[in-house]
């Protein structure tokens, strides 16, 4: 029987996952721009920033929980804060080249940054306590079966 690997399994370089959201967020970014805005939105003119604030709460999301699958925690977890660092500036560089609009200028974009790399690091310190909780259960139930 061919069994599948679960993606919760897989060690997924958190750069790849930069580097596809980054892409996904540029495509989102460009297609904002060419959709017409509603004549009532009073955040038109900043959709590409809120196009980049989706994109960024869903790396943290996804990157939190693929860190599920990684080996070494350690290099996961600096790999991941950098990747998620490297996604703010050159997102934010994207954003500004398509908009003309800098992230103070653009409303509380600013201060949503500030909110979801607070939420990334919680995050991510809640999956690796899991992980830690988990690891300690697996060493009990075989310290109780006699395996060693």
């Amino acid at each position: 029987m061919n069994k599948e690997k679960s993606i919760l399994d897989r060690n997924i370089s958190p750069f790849k996952q930069v580097a596809a959201v980054l892409v996904f967020a540029t495509l989102l970014m460009l297609f904002s721009t060419i959709m017409p805005a509603s004549p009532y939105s009073k955040t038109a003119h900043i959709m590409p920033w809120t196009s980049l604030c989706g994109a960024i709460l869903f790396f943290a999301i996804g990157n939190s929980i693929l860190s599920f699958g990684a080996s070494a925690n350690k290099n996961y977890w600096m790999h991941s804060i950098i990747s998620f660092a490297i996604l703010l500036v050159v997102g934010g560089v994207i954003a500004w080249q398509i908009t003309g609009i800098g992230i103070y200028d653009a409303g509380s974009v600013a201060w949503i940054y500030v909110v979801f790399t607070f939420g990334y690091l919680v995050f991510l310190s809640i999956v690796n306590i899991i992980k830690f909780v988990v690891i300690l259960a697996q060493r009990q139930d075989k310290g109780l079966r006699g395996e060693s």
